[in-house]
């Protein structure tokens, strides 16, 4: 994907567009809740937002891809609204540091702004017996790790692992709970905690 071009009806590059949907009076809002800036100089809760965004959509396996990536112009950086390309031990030291919770209050606020927007879009595709109802799907994904990097996620004699548990609300096409657990917890008993 490139994140860097612009498209024909905007002078802005596609990474930007995509992170334009975000209200900055939500961000803001969640990053006063955490205090996510306190103490940070140059590496933003917003500029981290931009960096882990674009390695996600472009599927960067390390901290120095997304380094690279964004410093593929200096015009790209200043559309995103960084200074520079932010270096992997900078990025390395605000994952470090700031709480994710900043991030989970973020999407829980995105999620309430665009319900309404969300349920409108995904109800021109209802099937017309369930119109009317709440349908909630449930599962979970079991996701093995190395056991010798990841001692904590014991699952099996020779085996890590962690669990992540999904409500999925249908009407909204997006996650409304998660939780990861365990590997070994039984699924009954994942989305209770």
């Amino acid at each position: 994907m490139r994140l860097y071009k612009r498209t024909k009806n905007t002078d802005k590059p596609l990474l930007k567009q995509i992170i334009d949907f975000i209200p900055r009076r939500l961000l803001f809002e969640s990053i006063k809740k955490h205090k996510s800036d306190k103490g940070c100089s140059k590496y933003k809760t917003l500029d981290q937002l931009v960096a882990l965004t674009f390695g996600q959509l472009c599927k960067c396996y390390t901290l120095s891809d997304i380094s690279c990536g964004l410093s593929v112009s200096l015009k790209f950086l200043q559309d995103l609204g960084l200074e520079k390309s932010p270096a992997k031990s900078t990025m390395s030291d605000g994952n470090k540091m700031r709480g994710w919770q900043v991030f989970e209050t973020l999407y829980y606020k995105l999620l309430s702004h665009y319900t309404y927007q969300l349920k409108q879009k995904h109800m021109s595709h209802i099937i017309e017996e369930i119109k009317d109802k709440t349908i909630k799907l449930i599962d979970s994904t079991t996701i093995s790790l190395c056991l010798s990097m990841f001692d904590w996620a014991k699952f099996r004699t020779a085996k890590g692992g962690l669990k992540i548990h999904t409500v999925w609300d249908d009407s909204l096409a997006l996650p409304e709970y998660v939780n990861i657990t365990e590997a070994k917890l039984h699924d009954s008993k994942g989305l209770t905690g």
